[in-house]
């Protein structure tokens, strides 16, 4: 099976990847740990495997609303248990598998609390560390890393900075990667840096594939950027295209509303304005 591969890490956003698939790899890999034949480093990565394809399905749950609040939480705490439980057992088999660490430290920061918002994820930032040191061209491990940095309640500029420097390692590891552009851009735009944020996201627009484009609501973000700047055509267009990728996300028609009447163009405001009270009430009414 050509997607039963070391290298493909399967929780990747926007991995072109069906549940069929997902299914397929989980059962491939069942049948290795099953028969228990293969080397230690095989089994590992019968393990992990296993592990990223159940990160993957419960994402995917997730996403789509599978189950209710309540259900989830608890499916979602139970599938938890047996990921970390695999990649335990990958570790145990091939303590020095920087995969299956990087993975770990994924895990341990997609479970993290409320309460450990407010402070580095240091178990994570350690996995993603150890990962790097066995392989250090490892551009995953720098993005999660690098995200990681900022991503709790009031960062530092110190580790703001160390996002950008882990985040521009990833991308000189992997120059074609949207998605490590994508989130240097973000965290250039929250310095400020309306300018850099604006040519990453470009390029990450660039390098990435519609579905990207539509996901990550990447023109979006960059048209309010461009209305930062004080670029209102540029934004206008963003936002324009931002509205046509995505019609489910009303919101949208505010920020082009606004763009609109910073440019003096009061029809065109009320018109979004009004669209968006139009789509309001038909969901309420629904």
């Amino acid at each position: 099976m050509s997607k039963y591969n070391l290298d493909l890490d399967y929780v990747t956003p926007l991995i072109d990847i069906s549940r069929e698939e997902l299914n397929e790899i989980i059962d491939v890999a069942d049948k290795i740990i099953h028969e228990n034949k293969e080397s230690p480093e095989n089994l590992a990565v019968a393990y992990l495997k296993k592990a990223q394809c159940l990160q993957k399905l419960e994402e995917e749950h997730c996403r789509n609303g599978d189950y209710s609040f309540v259900r989830h939480h608890y499916q979602y705490d139970e599938t938890h248990k047996q990921i970390q439980t695999f990649l335990e057992k990958a570790l145990e088999l091939f303590p020095r598998m920087p995969e299956a660490l990087m993975q770990m430290g994924k895990l341990q920061c997609d479970t993290r609390g409320i309460h450990d918002s407010f402070q580095l994820n240091d178990k994570a930032i350690n996995m993603f560390t150890s990962a790097l040191e066995l392989k250090p061209d490892y551009a995953a491990a720098f993005n999660n890393r690098g995200l990681e940095y900022s991503d709790f309640f009031f960062p530092e500029d110190e580790d703001r900075k160390k996002t950008i420097s882990d985040l521009t390692e990833a991308i000189r590891i992997r120059p074609f990667d949207a998605m490590y552009y994508r989130n240097r851009g973000m965290e250039y735009l929250y310095l400020n840096e309306y300018e850099k944020g604006i040519a990453d996201l470009s390029s990450a627009i660039n390098y990435g594939s519609d579905k990207f484009n539509k996901m990550t609501c990447i023109f979006h973000d960059r048209g309010k950027a461009y209305m930062r700047l004080k670029n209102l055509d540029k934004a206008i267009i963003d936002l324009t295209e931002s509205i046509r990728l995505r019609p489910d996300k009303n919101e949208f028609l505010l920020t082009r509303r606004d763009a609109y009447l910073k440019a003096g163009k009061k029809d065109k405001a009320k018109a979004d304005f009004d669209e968006y009270l139009r789509l309001k009430r038909g969901q309420v009414e629904a």
